[in-house]
């Protein structure tokens, strides 16, 4: 038969060794007290003689004794003390044993108190919630080092799952935004009953770049899933030729909302990761084409400043007030769950820009006041040792505005 859940457990077991050990100890020490005590009435009984002794006159009469009456009478007693001593030892080692138990049963669940701590808390986190730690408190033992250890395990799993979900929902972002570009321009050619060749090899075109996008998206979620993420790869990109890719990739969905696309690109060259830095400024673009006002326009545009290049991005929109500049690129940041044009929105796109820009070395401004529309730019170094301070004022503002 199963034996009942106490006595399978550790408690039950510590409060065992405990009585064992105790009663084992004890019973070594009653024993050889026992033995040394027998021993020594033994060698006291061999030293005595048994012929009659005087002892003394006592009125004019010799006394004698006789010692082996003596001794007998001394081993008799001898014999009724081991007796006594044995009963006694047995009954205190009777005693001693539930006694040790129940001390060992009350000091093994004192010293496992803190493991129930551990095992409810560890019951209660879920997947869903990894926020509670055992934060046990007490000496620096074995039990709240193996607290302490359970608490940067789950510091080190809520920090991957945290991780893994700003991946899906930057992966999904960066999905979203080409197959809305594709699709815009491919309906566009479809309703084009007079496109000519070059107006169908322009959409071709935008579409190809926004299948090479996608393919990337796709490798990075390939990697991701092999724990295996791209290293970022710098090589020399033109900002203007980018910016220009930019524009027409979304000219079509500038186009259906009746706003127009002006293009200002300086050559700027610098050595940066390509494909990034093509995300960066297409989520720009796709905020401003979304946020600009029917019959409005967006500016993308490209040029040097001292040792930085830029590349960026002006609309004619409602503008931000400036106590929200930070709070824009902060994530899924929205005022009201939908951005200024009524559409709905992730609040990714400029949290993307901001930690691909970083991840660079450069640094993307805002320049925005309510009414006057905003312009966002991605600011990248020229050379190793360029100063932040030549283009930004305190990180998030430009020296100056390149689109006035």
């Amino acid at each position: 038969m199963a034996s009942p859940g106490v006595f399978r457990s550790i408690r039950f077991r510590l409060a065992g060794t405990y009585t064992l050990v105790v009663f084992t100890i004890a019973a070594l020490v009653v024993g050889a007290v026992y033995l040394v005590f027998s021993a020594s009435l033994d060698a006291d009984a061999l030293e005595t003689g048994l012929e009659p002794r005087r002892i003394g006159v006592q009125r004019g009469v010799a006394v004698f004794i006789d010692e082996g009456a003596v001794a007998s009478f001394q081993a008799l007693v001898d014999r009724e003390s081991l007796d006594r001593l044995r009963e006694t030892s047995l009954i205190a080692l009777g005693i001693l044993a539930p006694l040790s138990f129940a001390a060992g049963w009350i000091i093994a669940g004192r010293v496992l108190r803190p493991m129930g701590h551990i095992t409810e808390v560890a019951r209660d986190i879920q997947a869903s919630d990894l926020s509670r730690r055992i934060r046990l408190q007490g000496p620096d033992d074995e039990l709240k080092r193996l607290a302490d250890t359970f608490d940067e395990m789950l510091d080190r799993v809520e920090q991957g799952i945290e991780d893994q979900r700003k991946f899906v929902a930057d992966t999904s972002h960066e999905l979203r935004n080409p197959l809305a570009t594709m699709s815009l321009n491919l309906d566009m050619a479809l309703d084009e009953p007079d496109a000519g060749p070059e107006d169908l090899r322009q959409t071709m075109k935008v579409v190809r770049t926004g299948v090479d996008r996608l393919s990337g998206t796709v490798d990075e979620l390939m990697r991701f899933a092999r724990r295996e993420l791209r290293q970022s790869i710098a090589v020399r990109t033109d900002l203007a030729e980018l910016v220009r890719e930019t524009a027409a990739e979304f000219r079509a969905a500038a186009a259906a909302r009746s706003v127009g696309m002006e293009v200002e690109a300086d050559p700027a060259v610098v050595r940066t990761d390509q494909e990034a830095l093509r995300s960066a400024v297409a989520n720009l673009a796709a905020n401003a084409v979304r946020i600009a006002p029917e019959g409005g326009t967006v500016r993308i545009g490209s040029g040097v400043a001292g040792d930085w290049a830029w590349a960026g991005v002006h609309d004619d929109g409602p503008g931000i007030d400036e106590d929200l500049h930070r709070l824009v690129f902060h994530r899924n940041w929205s005022t009201d769950g939908s951005d200024l044009s009524g559409e709905p929105r992730s609040g990714l796109g400029l949290a993307i820009v901001r930690q691909i820009t970083e991840a660079s070395g450069g640094r993307v401004t805002v320049a925005s006041e309510p009414g006057s529309g905003s312009s966002f730019v991605v600011w990248l170094p020229r050379r190793e040792k360029a100063d932040p301070t030549d283009v930004t004022v305190d990180g998030i503002h430009p020296v100056a505005d390149p689109f006035g």
